[in-house]
C-alpha cells in the first residue's frame, strides 16, 4: 500500500527501491562477466604467435641452403629458437586472469618449456622426414603439433587429466625413439637399420624426459613454486639456448 506525504505526493514502497537494486546488481554482474577474460579469448590471442613459432623452425630449415657462413646459421637458429618458445611466457602471461590456469607455477612453466622447445626440434625436421618416408613426415607433424598446444593449453587451464596425457605421449615418444635407434623400428625405408644418435634428437628427446617426470612431480606434489620473471626470462632463454 502506498503512503501518502504532506506535500501530497505518494512515496515509492520499499520493495521497489529494492528490485532497482537487484536489477543494477544483475547489470553489473552481467557486464563483469563479458569484461572478464576466458580461456577461448586468450586461445585466439595466442594463435597468431603459434602460428609464427610452428613456422619459424620449417622456414630455417627450407633455407637453410642458403646460410652458407655459420655464423648467420648460428644466429638464424638462436632466433627461430626463441621465437618458437616465446609462446610460452605470452601464454604464461595472458593466463595468470584466468581462475584455474596453470600461469604462474614454475613446474607447470618448466614442463611447458620443454614441449615446445621439442615441438621446435620436430617442426624443423618435418620436410626431411617427408622426404625420407610419407609416414615418417606425418608422425612429425602430429607429435609437433601436440606439443606446441598442449603447454599453451596446460597454462590457460590446469588440468589433471592433460598432464596424465603430456606424460605419457611424451614417453610415448621417447620410447619410439628409443626403439629406433636399436634398428627395431618395424616400418619404413631403413626399419632394420637403426640411424645414427644426432645431437638434435638428443636434445628433444631430454625436453621429453623432462616434460614427463615434470608431470609426474605435478600431479604428486599439486600446485608447485611461484613463478618469478627472473626466472620467466632465465627458463626461457635458456630453453632457447639449447
Amino acid at each position: 500500500m502506498r503512503t501518502t506525504s504532506r506535500t501530497g505526493r505518494r512515496s515509492t514502497p520499499a520493495h521497489a527501491w529494492e528490485e532497482e537494486w537487484r536489477e543494477a546488481a544483475e547489470t553489473e554482474r552481467v557486464e563483469a562477466a563479458r569484461a572478464r577474460p576466458t580461456a577461448r579469448s586468450r586461445l585466439l590471442l595466442l594463435l597468431p604467435p603459434a602460428v609464427v613459432a610452428a613456422t619459424a623452425p620449417m622456414i630455417l630449415w627450407v633455407d637453410a641452403r642458403l646460410l652458407h657462413r655459420t655464423e648467420a646459421a648460428i644466429i638464424a637458429s638462436a632466433v627461430v629458437a626463441l621465437i618458437a618458445v616465446s609462446v610460452v611466457p605470452l601464454a604464461n602471461r595472458l593466463g595468470v586472469a584466468l581462475p584455474e590456469s596453470g600461469s604462474g607455477d614454475r613446474l607447470l612453466f618448466i614442463a611447458a618449456l620443454a614441449s615446445a622447445g621439442a615441438a621446435a626440434v620436430h617442426f624443423s625436421v618435418i620436410k626431411m622426414h617427408f622426404d625420407e618416408y610419407t609416414l615418417y613426415g606425418v608422425f612429425f607433424v602430429g607429435s609437433a603439433v601436440a606439443q606446441l598446444v598442449w603447454p599453451i593449453w596446460l597454462l590457460l587451464r590446469r588440468w589433471a587429466p592433460l598432464l596424465v596425457l603430456g606424460a605419457i605421449g611424451n614417453a610415448a615418444i621417447v620410447a619410439l625413439w628409443a626403439i629406433d635407434r636399436v634398428g627395431w623400428t618395424p616400418i619404413g625405408p631403413d626399419a632394420t637399420k637403426p640411424p645414427p644418435f644426432g645431437l638434435g634428437d638428443s636434445i628433444t628427446s631430454g625436453f621429453e624426459v623432462l616434460l614427463v617426470v615434470a608431470c609426474i612431480v605435478a600431479l604428486a606434489r599439486g600446485r608447485g613454486r611461484p613463478l618469478r620473471w627472473r626466472a620467466n626470462l632465465t627458463l626461457t632463454l635458456g630453453t632457447a639456448a639449447r
